[in-house]
């Protein structure tokens, strides 16, 4: 059965080119009606018609046969069939987004439960990003998507970690390797204004309709140059909104710290500066998500993935699989057994 699928075609790329049949078969038929070469025109008749035989007739036509058998397969496959070839229509839902993620020390924060296991405000923000890239897919398997998306991350000063683009495996490599350099004391701080600041730089000369910062933090801003008001403020003069989410518990809760004896874990309590996160997103005509636990945390970014969505049509494209192979093959087998009936079955004699 799956021999004879390998046989069957939705349509022809090139039809036209089934026109060269007519020459094959005009080529058979001219083959078949001339006299073997050698030939006697004898008055016998019947006689020697019984003892030549029909098979052995039959037979001699087989090489013209099989040429023009594998000549047909050829034309065939020259017209290009096509399997499952059928036109789609395809739409997107296209929007440039700078992921900006905070990756200070307090992110070593461990107040976020999975499965009775506790882990880090970084770890389950990776986990929350990662499906929000996922989102952004055509389909879950592909590489690339339609939205452009980038990674800033920031602690002391903001850095960008991947450009914008639709390599989305590039993007979740660079996001699986964001570490927090709890070592560097120079390092810790939490520069929010900064982090806005350098997503506008890459954002504002987008040709995107709709531009997007999402934004995550669990403190408030105590490093750079650039206040966050201020740097939300220049976003809205680019058109860009930013939706801010503020990740962790207000509560006491267990970090790692380092010591010369190694890690060990210490209650903190790490205040979330919300009022200035949601007058970000207000001067920038977004909103701000509280997230306390995985599901609220998970919650933010699947919402702002619905609401972040532009129908853009993209045209026809065709969806096929090239079917020319099995006919080219089947084509040279036959014109290679009418070289080889030919040659040691009817190999005329000088």
């Amino acid at each position: 059965m799956s021999l004879f699928n390998a046989f069957t075609f939705s349509a022809l790329m090139y039809p036209s080119a089934l026109l060269l049949l007519l020459g094959v078969l005009f080529l058979c038929i001219a083959e078949c009606m001339v006299r073997a070469p050698g030939a006697l025109n004898i008055s016998t008749g019947e006689t020697l018609w019984r003892i030549r035989g029909h098979q052995r007739a039959a037979l001699r036509r087989a090489p013209a046969l099989l040429r023009a058998f594998g000549l047909a397969m050829l034309v065939i496959a020259m017209a290009r069939p096509m399997q499952g070839l059928s036109p789609q229509k395809d739409s997107a839902d296209i929007v440039d987004v700078m992921l900006c993620v905070d990756v200070s020390g307090s992110m070593r924060a461990m107040d976020f439960r999975s499965r009775e296991e506790l882990l880090t405000r970084l770890d389950v923000t990776k986990e929350a990003v990662r499906d929000f890239i996922q989102s952004r897919k055509n389909k879950p398997q592909d590489r690339y998507g339609l939205d452009r998306l980038g990674l800033v991350l920031y602690a002391k000063y903001a850095w960008t970690q991947t450009p914008l683009t639709l390599d989305y495996a590039v993007l979740e490599r660079d996001l699986e390797n964001a570490q927090i350099d709890s070592r560097d004391r120079s390092k810790q701080g939490t520069a929010i204004g900064s982090a806005i600041g350098l997503a506008v730089s890459k954002l504002r000369k987008s040709e995107a309709k709709n531009k997007v910062i999402i934004l995550l933090t669990d403190g408030r801003n105590n490093e750079g140059e650039l206040d966050p008001i201020t740097a939300a403020h220049l976003a809205k003069e680019y058109g860009i909104r930013i939706y801010t989410i503020g990740a962790g518990s207000s509560d006491q809760v267990v970090v790692p710290v380092e010591t010369i004896f190694g890690s060990r874990p210490d209650l903190q309590t790490l205040p979330i500066d919300e009022d200035t996160l949601k007058q970000i997103a207000e001067i920038s005509g977004a909103r701000f998500y509280r997230a306390t636990d995985l599901d609220s945390l998970h919650g933010a970014y699947e919402e702002i993935n619905k609401l972040e969505t532009t129908k853009v049509e993209l045209g026809d494209y065709y969806e096929y699989k090239e079917a020319f192979v099995p006919w080219a093959a089947l084509g040279m087998l036959a014109l290679l057994g009418s070289v080889f009936t030919r040659r040691f079955w009817f190999e005329s004699i000088p």
